[in-house]
């Protein structure tokens, strides 16, 4: 994995209270000050084009936002890599991961040039408060993905 790690600026942090309040499923209904303190414990990372975000079956426990760029979600299957998803500005993927550490189910792959910021369980965890807001966004985000994937499978079989 290639990839820039970085500290947010302070104007960098400005700019990205509202964005993520706002447009991130994960952090709906996080106050300012909430998000904020995510961010003082986040990373802001820089995958350039084709450079794999997270790989299937690698083992991790950080979720990612993505602020700028396009990435693609693939996934291993019985005639090759299959693509599942293209992602944007504001979309989240790592959740799964963030919430059990266990193996990545897709691999992530920047399309474009992606700046993104990278959370860790750890920061989570360290503030109870807000993380349980977190996983239960997360809940709903994963079973939002589980019920359109069961309606894709429904029509293929």
């Amino acid at each position: 994995m290639s990839w820039i790690r970085e500290q947010f600026t302070f104007h960098d942090l400005q700019r990205l209270l509202f964005k993520l309040a706002e447009h991130v499923k994960a952090f709906q209904g996080l106050t300012p000050a909430e998000v904020s303190e995510l961010l003082s414990h986040a990373e802001k990372c820089t995958f350039a084009p084709d450079g794999a975000i997270v790989k299937e079956g690698s083992v991790g426990n950080h979720m990612y936002v993505i602020l700028d760029g396009e990435a693609m979600v693939t996934k291993r299957g019985r005639d090759g890599e299959i693509e599942l998803a293209r992602i944007f500005s504001a979309d989240s993927f790592g959740e799964m991961a963030l919430a059990d550490n266990e193996a990545r189910s897709a691999t992530v792959t920047a399309v474009s040039p992606c700046i993104l910021v990278r959370l860790s369980d750890q920061v989570m965890n360290s503030k109870p408060e807000i993380g349980m807001k977190v996983y239960r966004n997360i809940a709903r985000v994963v079973s939002a993905r589980l019920r359109s994937a069961d309606e894709a499978l429904a029509w293929r079989l």
